[in-house]
């Protein structure tokens, strides 16, 4: 029982383990980060003056198939409270298969149903008196929340597990308190509490970088660097150091590439925030140097929809330049390219594109 669903809670959660920005509109001089409680537009890379972002509600990319990469702790780092009895009718059985009901609804975007099912499952768990059962549905919970944009309720059940953890004799360093700090952290910088967000990824980083040193390549530790080196450039974006930007998405890059390969789209994603920190440095050659390769990587991955955006935001560089000439084919390419495959995003930041260029030629 207990193999059976480490092994299925690995498989189903393992691949929100690495964060994606948000879509951007290169527009000129600034990006705004999406903030979706403060006023966010859902998100995806992102870049911009007017910065688009969908913000998961599109699900067109993220763990393997499904939506914005929020890294769930790893399963089995929660799994000891199982019983290991086949008995199906056990309560701890239909303990573990409520958990499963709630992820899939996760899975599918159901996400009333799943939190439903978590609280029928913190429920079952208080019942048996499993107190790690409880810390797990929790972080569950807690993901759950942070998916769905409700950042001050996602921090509150995330400080509640990280003060589980402590009780249970976890020193702040582990990699489960890690984990915690460095989503905490993007949560306060969601929630407009910048030098908050700044503390917290810079203490995580410094841990992390600890653990580097000492037990050398560590996949674990790797991912989770670059996801927090990932969501503190977004930060600086929002603060407008934007070298500094650049020098953390390209770690978040090179570091999601040797675990994931270059052919996904959280790649492409931190390709595209890449090419907007150096346009903001007004570093053209460069930022078209990445726009053009995840032009090339997605043209590759037939199933992706984001290639459009790649373009449109290619054009809106071209558009910084004064090239109105490849700012308007590349532009109108997205434009045509989002209508065919009935990709919202890329028709928005198409026309956005497009008036921009109207609005330079009047």
């Amino acid at each position: 029982m207990l193999q059976r669903l480490s092994n299925y809670l690995v498989n189903t959660l393992s691949r929100r383990s690495f964060i994606a920005i948000h879509h951007p509109r290169i527009c000129n001089v600034h990006l705004q980060q999406p903030q979706q409680q403060r006023q966010p537009e859902p998100s995806n890379p992102f870049a911009e003056q007017r910065h688009r972002s969908n913000h998961n509600r599109n699900r067109e990319h993220s763990f393997g198939t499904a939506g914005l990469p929020i890294p769930i702790l790893t399963a089995s780092t929660f799994l000891s409270w199982f019983s290991k009895k086949d008995d199906e009718d056990s309560p701890e059985s239909k303990l573990i298969n409520t958990i499963k009901m709630s992820i899939l609804n996760i899975q599918r975007e159901e996400y009333k149903k799943a939190e439903q099912m978590l609280h029928i499952a913190l429920k079952m768990a208080q019942d048996l008196q499993s107190k790690d059962g409880i810390t797990y549905i929790y972080d569950i919970m807690a993901n759950l929340a942070m998916e769905v944009g409700e950042f001050a309720k996602a921090e509150k059940l995330f400080v509640n597990v990280m003060q589980r953890l402590f009780a249970d004799g976890f020193l702040e360093d582990h990699m489960k308190m890690l984990h915690i700090s460095s989503k905490v952290a993007h949560l306060s910088q969601l929630q407009g509490q910048l030098d908050k967000a700044v503390q917290g990824f810079e203490w995580t980083l410094a841990k992390l970088e600890e653990k580097l040193k000492l037990v050398g390549e560590d996949t674990e530790i790797r991912e989770l660097w670059g996801i927090t080196k990932n969501w503190y450039a977004q930060l600086l974006m929002e603060m407008k150091r934007f070298s500094e930007a650049k020098i953390c998405f390209q770690q978040a890059y090179d570091a999601y590439s040797e675990i994931h390969g270059k052919l996904t789209e959280e790649g492409l994603t931190i390709l595209n925030n890449l090419s907007v920190a150096c346009s903001n440095l007004e570093d053209y050659a460069t930022a078209e140097k990445y726009l053009l390769e995840a032009i090339s990587l997605a043209a590759q991955i037939p199933e992706l929809t984001e290639a459009g955006i790649y373009r449109a935001n290619l054009g809106l560089l071209y558009l910084q330049q004064g090239l109105l000439k490849q700012a308007t084919e590349f532009c109108s390419y997205a434009w045509k390219y989002g209508k065919h495959h009935k990709h919202e995003e890329t028709v928005i930041q198409a026309n956005y594109c497009l008036e921009q260029i109207r609005s330079v030629q009047k």
